[in-house]
């Protein structure tokens, strides 16, 4: 299964836009929003996928209490600070990592096969132990814009400006 991620997307609907473009030709499974999310528009648009969308919230979304009262689609698990999802056999740690204490803690423990943050807007690939650390880059205030799409049966990951 192949998954896309994106990060800090801070309520950029055009780059949003571009990102589902990128995940519906890669055929993406899964989406994962890693936090900063800026408007629950940009939700609307991953759930168009039509497939899983699992996103936390960020530094930016946390104290607006809009996440609360906002309708909910179907595709859409909106997990708040932290996930922690199985996929494919595999564990997933979803953070938007502003806190790192929790950020170093995932990825510390062991417990994970992947953790995913944003925060920085800094595509990062890197791996501690067996954990795979994966940062998507900024999807919302780059230069470029970018997101992932991560084969699951490969570890391939392929960046995409959007």
């Amino acid at each position: 299964m192949k998954i896309g991620i994106l990060s800090d997307t801070h309520g950029n609907i055009l780059s949003t836009t571009k990102c589902v473009y990128v995940f519906r030709d890669s055929k993406v499974g899964a989406v994962f929003h890693c936090g900063d999310i800026g408007s629950f528009e940009v939700l609307c648009l991953l759930c168009k996928l039509n497939v899983p969308v699992h996103a936390v919230l960020g530094n930016v979304d946390q104290f607006s209490n809009d996440w609360k009262y906002a309708p909910r689609p179907k595709e859409l698990q909106l997990h708040g600070r932290f996930a922690d999802i199985s996929l494919e056999s595999r564990r997933i740690a979803l953070l938007h990592s502003d806190d790192r204490a929790a950020r170093d803690q995932a990825i510390l423990s062991g417990e994970f096969d992947f953790v995913f943050t944003g925060h920085t807007h800094e595509r990062h690939d890197y791996t501690v132990g067996a954990t795979r650390c994966i940062n998507p880059g900024t999807a919302g205030r780059g230069a470029p814009n970018t997101c992932v799409v991560l084969d699951m049966s490969d570890g391939k990951l392929t960046s995409y400006e959007c």
